[in-house]
């Protein structure tokens, strides 16, 4: 017990030791910032709401958190992208009003870059992943200037937002360096995915009125507003869960990557939620996730719980079938299946939607294969960037040579991930490294045919993407070096 109250005590001076030089220490200019503050916050409330004034006296206390703690900054990331991803700050920043998730991505990373200038001792960490992640960043660079011209104010920012939220994998690998701050990431993404189902829920069972004013209520921070701003399947009155992401194939997208490290808390021997939580918090991720009547979101979450069962919890079979059992038995099963059944055929308007983007999508890879036509407007009015892909909207954007890094990304964190599979004696780091990977591998299936995880306009979903490939390699990362502290003290 001592010993771990002495790397407590060690561990709150060496953060402090790394802050002290980057807040203020006079306790007078700590009390003038906290005046302007409050004199902002004031004219904000008035001329704005109050919403807003909260909104930016939580801002100033966050920015204050982030500077003693990059962890809490990775944790706010978290918490914004999963409950309030598109709000927008009340303060305007050259005419533009950031989101808080610009803020907070950005904050996090320029700590973490000014720690390194201003102590050479925390020296960077460095993963199989950096080179190809950074070429991919470097193609994507080149396509930005190949399709400039075409390109809008708008998505000249909503690029920039892209480009920091793959920077965001270089900010987990280097800020989370400890098991207990693995965990405690871990913990935010279950935690972030119970709030977002639970209000996804709560927004679906009520009146729809109701739910679509408590919605518009969310416009004093940048959201739509109106009657309209629910979503129902297409042709029809069956309304779909969105909660705060507004899009219900969004929703779904970041439930998928929550959901195995979830199940993974089940059934893993070391475990950070107690399983009766676990369980209750998988029933309710999975109920927002049907409702999503998302079908990209289904595969991906299919194929996250069957990684689960063949590479390492075999149990997880048992909650496959119980749900299977659930699809034959409830009423609702009938509907569910009936939608899969019936996107797999092509049969209703947005599954033929979606074939006709993939064969435009096609056409226009083929008239520009290497580099594509970068990530503005396509070059011809009979051509245009949009398809429900990744893969293929990667191939449009960055064309053929971008797709193929982003491949080589994958191939070498699972190549990594499996080589070091068995010498992960860690039961801790071995529930959460595979939780990780499984999230990455529902996403890469959810990809096949839908396009959030690469889409410019979801900047919170591409963060959260490249967060879990982050923490599968930090997982694996720590695995391999208590393993090899494990013998070199047995030696």
């Amino acid at each position: 017990m001592m010993g771990v109250r002495l790397r407590e005590r060690l561990e709150f001076n060496r953060w402090w030791g790394l802050a002290r030089y980057q807040i203020p220490r006079n306790p007078a200019v700590v009390l003038f910032l906290c005046l302007v503050v409050g004199v902002l916050a004031g004219l904000v409330t008035v001329t704005i709401s109050p919403m807003a004034g909260f909104a930016l006296i939580f801002g100033a206390l966050l920015a204050t958190g982030i500077l003693v703690n990059t962890l809490l900054g990775i944790v706010t990331v978290v918490t914004i992208a999963y409950l309030l991803p598109f709000a927008v700050m009340p303060v305007s920043l050259g005419g533009v009003n950031p989101t808080f998730l610009d803020a907070s991505l950005t904050a996090v990373l320029l700590v973490w870059i000014t720690r390194m200038l201003f102590h050479p001792e925390t020296r960077m960490i460095t993963t199989p992943l950096d080179g190809p992640i950074i070429l991919f960043i470097g193609l994507a660079l080149f396509s930005f200037t190949v399709g400039a011209y075409s390109m809008s104010g708008e998505m000249y920012r909503f690029f920039l937002k892209t480009i920091n939220s793959l920077l965001f994998f270089f900010t987990v690998t280097n800020c989370v360096r400890e098991r207990r701050q693995l965990e405690q990431v871990v913990r935010a993404i279950i935690w972030g995915a119970l709030a977002t189902a639970i209000i996804a829920l709560i927004l679906y069972f009520l009146v729809p009125q109701t739910s679509a004013r408590l919605l518009s209520n969310l416009g004093t921070v940048g959201y739509p507003t109106g009657s309209n701003i629910l979503r129902y399947i297409a042709g029809t009155k069956t309304l779909r869960a969105i909660g705060t992401n507004i899009d219900p194939n969004v929703l779904g997208g970041t439930l998928i990557l929550a959901l195995p490290l979830i199940l993974a808390q089940l059934f893993g021997r070391s475990t950070l939620v107690p399983r009766f939580w676990g369980a209750i918090i998988l029933v309710v991720v999975v109920t927002a996730l049907a409702l999503t009547y998302s079908r990209s979101a289904w595969t991906g979450a299919l194929a996250a719980t069957l990684f689960l069962a063949v590479v390492r919890y075999r149990r997880v079979w048992l909650i496959l079938a119980l749900l299977a059992l659930l699809l034959y038995v409830l009423p609702q099963g009938e509907s569910l299946v009936g939608r899969y059944q019936s996107g797999l055929a092509f049969q209703d308007p947005a599954a033929q939607m979606r074939l006709g983007e993939y064969k435009d999508a096609i056409r226009l890879i083929r008239l520009y294969p290497w580099f594509g036509v970068g990530f503005g407007s396509a070059p011809s009015v009979d051509l245009y960037v949009a398809v429900s892909s990744i893969y293929l909207l990667i191939a449009q954007e960055m064309g053929l040579v971008g797709l193929g890094f982003f491949l080589i990304i994958i191939a070498t964190l699972f190549g990594y991930a499996f080589i070091s599979l068995p010498h992960i004696a860690d039961p801790a780091l071995q529930t959460l490294q595979i939780g990780a990977l499984a999230g990455v591998v529902g996403a890469l299936v959810a990809g096949l045919f839908d396009h959030y995880f690469f889409n410019l306009h979801f900047p919170h979903t591409i963060a959260l993407f490249w967060l879990f490939v982050a923490l599968a390699v930090v997982a694996t990362k720590l695995g391999k070096e208590s393993e090899e502290k494990t013998k070199s003290l047995a030696h």
